[in-house]
């Protein structure tokens, strides 16, 4: 059995309403269901007959509240004013709770009880209710259901084989399921618009309640003060049980932000579907020899602006997921969970990105750069904007703040796995004279800075000059490149009385030879890259992190 979900409104609406046939197709009875993206349409696969009696669930939750009693049967109810009071129970337990001592060993030991914390459904309930503005399709929706269990079927099978259905109930349309329409569209020339301004005769309802049923899927739900931001998995091959996996423990991890929700959501998706794929022994999610990207395609978000009787849609756009190499193997997998947790780590830090402070224009702008590679894949990107991160945790080490660095051997693993084949990476990262000047380059600025005791210059302002003279061209890196090798070899000579490391002729004839080869540009901007990153250990008895802290500024 196949059924077709052309993607008319380049929204997020498409994937919702792909995602809500196949739950329906899998409730229904067919087996092996799984939404595969065709790039103009999404195409649900499902194998055998679908049954011609018995109604299927609603699919979604209906928000009951004192105005809006459940109707029928008991499924997937959500008591709105219940779960709301808990959530404030819970809320004034941690707050009150927060900093007093003992409290996490009393609550382990049972002599403090933790409230019931709230449905998890409850954050998407409380958007749709700030969002509702008159809108009541859901449970309109809901109701018929119940009341009309016969129908329902008949529906479902007009629909199953291209009939219309003449006794279908009409839903007014809404942005949380439709967010190209309303306040914040684009048009030719000034119109009005509200949410419910499409006439009933053009919402199709039984696309409306495949949204729905998608949204309670698929669609994670944030707030950033007064104003909300939706995502909605992408599928590119996955099945509704994939989907509903992923959803539960995204949505658990309760992420906050700007761009850094964006970052979040996007690494720990990734994460999260590699961790649950057949790669590691789930049979769930297939994805032995595919990228992250071929499962599921990304994030599909839509932000809107709080307008206090409104919300406009501001920004409507796609996270994708990265597609840096095919998961093989578990080595593949780990691989993937590195690099993921020395990124974002756990939170309050975040592991490295942890560094930077979106609210500050100049951090914020890097973090950008971050984002900016995860949506392109592209090597540039990518070393532009370490390029960039590195010298920012030089000055904010210098300045006692918290500041962690890339891991070098990570740097290398995430380049050569996605890279090499069209780069030439590894010719370059694994030469000598490269690791010795990168080498000399952390000596003087992230272990000088980060050692009190230390005796060395630190060299603030090397990344700027680099920069400066990789752009300019015509020969002039490579003096600059010449003269920090004779200035590091001095101080270590002089100062530190050889005990150093100093970057030999042959080193840095080897350098310029691959400058030679690779131009000035590439080689350069690696050097900083790897200049600014923390080498591993190199003995045992590492720290947790399995970062050196200024080992080898002295070897």
């Amino acid at each position: 059995m196949i059924r077709v979900v052309e993607k008319k409104t380049g929204t997020y609406a498409d994937a919702l309403e792909a995602i809500g046939w196949a739950t329906l197709l899998e409730e229904l009875g067919a087996r092996r269901v799984e939404v595969r993206d065709y790039g103009w349409k999404f195409v649900i696969n499902g194998e055998g007959d679908i049954p011609k009696s018995g109604p299927p669930g609603r699919g979604f939750w209906f928000i009951a509240d004192s105005k809006n009693p459940a109707p029928g049967a008991a499924e997937q109810i959500l008591d709105y004013d219940v779960e709301r009071k808990k959530d404030e129970i819970a809320r004034s337990f941690e707050k009150a709770t927060k900093k007093k001592r003992g409290v996490a060993s009393a609550v382990s030991s049972g002599d403090l009880v933790r409230p019931d914390p709230p449905k998890q459904e409850l954050k998407l309930a409380k958007m749709i209710a700030s969002m509702r503005k008159g809108w009541n399709g859901d449970r309109e929706l809901a109701v018929w259901l119940s009341c009309n269990p016969e129908l329902a079927c008949d529906w479902i099978l007009s629909e199953l084989d291209g009939k219309k259905f003449t006794k279908a109930p009409e839903l007014s349309n809404t942005q949380i399921l439709n967010p190209g329409t309303g306040k914040g569209v684009t048009a030719p020339k000034t119109l009005a618009k509200s949410a419910g301004a499409i006439p009933p005769q053009l919402v199709d309802s039984f696309a409306e309640w495949m949204k729905l049923r998608g949204m309670w899927t698929a669609m994670l739900a944030y707030r950033s003060g007064e104003d909300f931001k939706f995502m909605v998995f992408e599928p590119g091959c996955i099945t509704p049980a994939g989907l509903k996996t992923i959803h539960s423990r995204l949505d658990g991890l309760n992420l906050w932000g700007g761009v850094r929700l964006d970052i979040d959501a996007t690494l720990r998706c990734t994460g999260l579907l590699i961790r649950h794929s057949d790669v590691l022994g789930n049979a769930e999610i297939p994805m032995r020899g595919k990228r992250p990207r071929a499962v599921i395609t990304g994030l599909r978000q839509a932000y809107f602006k709080s307008l206090g009787t409104a919300a406009a849609l501001m920004n409507d756009a796609l996270l994708p997921l990265p597609e840096w190499f095919a998961v093989n193997d578990r080595s593949d997998a780990e691989a993937y969970f590195r690099i993921i947790e020395e990124a974002v780590g756990e939170r309050p830090r975040g592991g490295c990105l942890g560094t930077l402070d979106e609210d500050k224009s100049d951090e914020g702008a890097i973090l950008q750069q971050y984002r900016t590679w995860l949506a392109t894949g592209e090597f540039d990107d990518l070393i532009q904007f370490h390029n960039e991160f590195g010298p920012l945790t030089l000055r904010k080490t210098a300045a006692k703040q918290y500041a962690r660095s890339f891991r070098t051997d990570l740097l290398s693993d995430l380049l050569i796995r996605t890279y090499e084949g069209t780069h030439m990476l590894k010719e370059i990262i694994d030469d000598a004279g490269f690791q010795s000047v990168a080498r000399a380059i952390r000596n003087t600025t992230i272990y000088a800075v980060g050692m009190e005791s230390s005796k060395r210059t630190v060299n603030f302002g090397l990344a700027q000059r680099w920069k400066q003279k990789m752009r300019a061209g015509s020969g002039e890196f490579a003096a600059e490149l010449a003269d920090f090798v004779q200035a590091n070899n001095w101080e270590v000579v002089h100062r530190l009385e050889g005990k150093g490391h100093q970057v030999s002729t042959g080193h840095l004839d080897s350098v310029f030879g691959l400058i030679d080869k690779h131009g000035e540009e590439k080689v350069g901007a690696l050097l900083l890259a790897y200049g600014f990153s923390r080498a591993p250990r190199a003995t045992t008895g590492a720290d947790e992190t399995g970062v050196q802290e200024g080992v080898d500024s002295h070897a």
